[in-house]
């Protein structure tokens, strides 16, 4: 049976772990992002498929990259924050949730294929509540220790990964037909993301960030 100390004890053994919670979290602050910006954007234009959606897609994965360098480069990657094991562990949830609650509403809506505007609302609402917990959390961009180089690596690693996510999503689009509504598109994002989520750990912990 797994106590505090214990735990905490784990965690410590094996920080990448915690890590790779963190970055999970995120990944879904950062799915949510995309889609958001994805369908309020591509749904305002008329767009559903092809290199269109790709490119479309390639401006809101970008948008959501950036939003994962500042998570990333201060929560997951950014040392240790003196934060109890309890308190770290809603931390989680928070973020989790925020994310995930997104992704949903937009998988939902979508199905519906309702006009742009609720993409747009939901979008503001999320970005708010974000901005509360970034906030809440105590983050600063003052608190980093900068490293010249280490926006330039994380630029390179994250445009493969975005090559990558961008080439997926217009192939899996147009092949991709099983509910015939802007599910589809989502549907690509989701398969799309989640191979690029696993290069992406890699390159931040291994190359970009080397915790």
């Amino acid at each position: 049976m797994f106590t505090e100390n214990s735990l905490r004890s784990f965690l410590n053994r094996f920080p990448v772990v915690e890590q790779f919670l963190k970055f999970a979290c995120i990944g879904l602050l950062n799915t949510a992002l995309n889609f958001l910006v994805l369908n309020t954007v591509s749904k305002a234009l008329g767009i559903s498929q092809g290199i269109p959606l790709g490119v479309v897609d390639f401006f809101s994965f970008t948008l959501a990259l950036i939003q994962s360098y500042l998570w990333n480069r201060t929560w997951t990657f950014g040392g240790k924050q003196n934060v109890s094991l309890v308190k770290n562990f809603w931390r989680f949830v928070k973020v989790g949730v925020l994310g995930a609650v997104a992704i949903i509403i937009v998988l939902v809506v979508s199905k519906m294929s309702v006009p742009w505007i609720y993409y747009a609302v939901v979008l503001t609402a999320y970005l708010a509540v974000e901005s509360y917990l970034w906030k809440s959390y105590g983050f600063h961009l003052s608190t980093w220790n900068h490293e010249s180089h280490s926006f330039i690596i994380f630029a390179i690693v994250t445009f493969i990964g975005l090559l990558i996510n961008v080439t997926l999503v217009s192939f899996i689009s147009v092949h991709l037909h099983i509910t015939q509504t802007d599910l589809d598109k989502n549907l690509a994002v989701v398969l799309a993301t989640g191979i690029t989520l696993f290069w992406n750990f890699i390159g931040y912990k291994v190359v970009v960030f080397r915790k």
